[in-house]
């Protein structure tokens, strides 16, 4: 696999990581709260978080996503680096959390398998030990071939 670029390692390290994954969107949910412990809070995070937690609420998850890229497209106020990755992870939580659901039309059927590596793009992103301690800790560990 070391012969593959780093982009295709990457997914194919997150595939494989996702579909180990009992509870999908619980899981997404905890990489997420991993991030927010060092990133900050913002409702549409929040409401991310929330929609993870709360199997009742995953129909509202195209809902919630469109609020956070609403947020993430907003020009007059833009993300920095580290944030867009954050709000990305964001995005793949309700977007798993809408497919979990049932709900029409699906979002792409990869989505879980781009957590791991966002959360490990956010981690390289930042000059943050503990967020990269508690992304590690979350995910179980980083991919060894990148």
């Amino acid at each position: 696999m070391t012969d593959l670029p780093t982009n295709e390692r990457l997914y194919l390290w997150g595939r494989n990581l996702f579909q180990q994954q009992q509870d999908p969107v619980v899981w997404a949910g905890s990489v997420l709260a991993a991030a927010a412990r060092r990133m900050g809070r913002s409702p549409e995070i929040d409401e991310a978080l929330i929609l993870a937690e709360r199997e009742d609420q995953w129909p509202r998850g195209r809902e919630v996503f469109d609020r956070i890229r609403r947020r993430s497209l907003n020009r007059e106020d833009p993300l920095t680096e580290e944030h867009a990755l954050y709000f990305a992870l964001a995005e793949l939580v309700t977007k798993l959390a809408h497919n979990a659901a049932g709900q029409r039309p699906p979002f792409d059927h990869d989505s879980g398998w781009r957590v791991g590596p966002t959360a490990y793009r956010l981690a390289r992103a930042t000059d943050d030990p503990e967020l990269h301690q508690d992304l590690t800790q979350t995910l179980g560990g980083w991919p060894q071939d990148i």
